[in-house]
């Protein structure tokens, strides 16, 4: 027995690729915020102290936002050294002199460590973000003294 094609007739067909178009509309603006560049406010030998900007067309987008180091298992995916139990790391949204919010990354630790990888998750009502970041730490040595 041969299977018939299936038939949709026209007023379905218009519905369906009106929730379809509808859906990849919502899709690629359900988070339009997202995680920018890293600044590194610590040197080799302290606790880590970083700063990401949190980038968005609308700064309404970012309401509602939380941010992580990411889990055991998603540095395992990545192949990147869990390092929040040894250094203490927490990561949150926190708001700068000029109102802005960024990413602060803090750790209770310090980072004996010249270089790190860090995977930042950003949470958001609708979808979540994942970025890998390098850490790479000055010495102390390194910075000038007035």
């Amino acid at each position: 027995m041969k299977k018939q094609p299936l038939r949709v007739k026209p007023f379905w067909r218009g519905v369906i690729a009106g929730v379809a178009l509808w859906g990849c509309a919502f899709a690629t603006t359900a988070m339009a915020a997202g995680l920018g560049p890293m600044t590194i406010r610590s040197l080799l030998g302290e606790p880590l102290v970083a700063d990401i900007e949190l980038v968005a067309k609308d700064p309404r987008e970012l309401g509602g936002l939380t941010a992580r180091i990411a889990s055991v298992n998603a540095h395992r995916r990545a192949e990147v050294t869990y390092a929040v139990t040894a250094l203490g790391l927490r990561a949150a949204i926190q708001t700068g002199k000029d109102g802005r919010p960024f990413v602060r990354v803090m750790s209770v630790q310090p980072v004996t460590e010249p270089a790190m990888m860090l995977l930042i998750e950003l949470i958001g009502p609708d979808a979540q973000t994942l970025r890998e970041y390098a850490a790479l730490f000055e010495p102390p040595e390194t910075q000038r003294r007035p």
